[in-house]
């Protein structure tokens, strides 16, 4: 019943820390106008801003290809896990039926059937119970990380549309500068701080997303306490189904003088 979780943490992690993929395109948030053209910044401007979308989109196309191959990978994984524990309880299935027949074989009078009767009963909703709450813990578990990569998700999409917001924002404030006779090189500078600003944003709010991983470590602890419980609580139930067993068969054998 090891669902992986190093593995798992990896990636779901992955798909927040996935901003990095933009983090490339930030090399033209930088911009800096070589010299030669500096004086024609406003003539230039679209020519030197030209290059900056289409990056951002290159990068974003890189993103969602990663995103899709990690949550593959997540589902494959699972179908994994789900076969590999479909497998084990089948094998126990068939020793526990295997050691079933045994001791009901041993059985002679009505009253030892009944105690094996009961016995079989007592472990098979005892199994049951702890199967429910195994299903009941990994099924938790899967839905709250899938809220949780959906929330980073949406984190990772909003920072880089404000950046996107931001760029296009610096672009038309130095074009509109330009057009009303603001100092070239001073539309140069301020577009440059703007751009700074923008890339500014865009790290802490990667650094900020980064940190919601944090959130993962709790929905793997509770998950492995709801399992643990699952399996202390099959252990109690074992452990006193086979204690009135033998308290059935020894009041059948004192009973009938064996």
């Amino acid at each position: 019943m090891n669902l992986n979780s190093n593995k798992l943490t990896s990636a779901v992690l992955g798909v927040a820390f996935a901003i990095n993929f933009i983090t490339p395109a930030l090399n033209f948030a930088q911009t800096t106008t070589p010299p030669a053209a500096r004086g024609s910044f406003c003539t230039r401007i679209d020519e030197l801003t030209s290059k900056i979308n289409p990056r951002i989109a290159e990068k974003e196309q890189r993103l969602a290809a990663k995103r899709q191959e990690r949550l593959d990978n997540l589902a494959k994984r699972k179908e994994s896990r789900d076969a590999r524990l479909a497998e084990i309880r089948a094998r126990h299935d068939a020793n526990r039926a295997e050691h079933y027949a045994k001791i009901e074989a041993k059985a002679t009078t009505d009253s030892q059937k009944q105690a094996v009767a009961n016995f079989k009963a007592a472990i098979e909703a005892a199994i049951a119970m702890r199967k429910a709450a195994v299903d009941a813990a990994i099924q938790t578990f899967r839905q709250e990380v899938e809220q949780a990569i959906a929330s980073r998700k949406t984190a990772v999409d909003a920072a880089i549309s404000a950046f996107k917001s931001s760029v296009e924002a610096a672009k038309s404030k130095a074009k509109s500068d330009c057009a009303s006779g603001v100092n070239p090189k001073t539309v140069r500078q301020n577009y440059q701080q703007e751009m700074k600003a923008a890339r500014d944003k865009l790290q802490s709010d990667r650094q900020a997303i980064d940190k919601l991983g944090d959130s993962l470590k709790p929905l793997i602890e509770a998950r492995r306490q709801a399992v643990e419980k699952a399996m202390n609580d099959f252990k109690a139930a074992l452990e006193k189904a086979k204690a009135d067993l033998k308290a059935a068969l020894d009041n059948t054998a004192t009973s009938t003088g064996q």
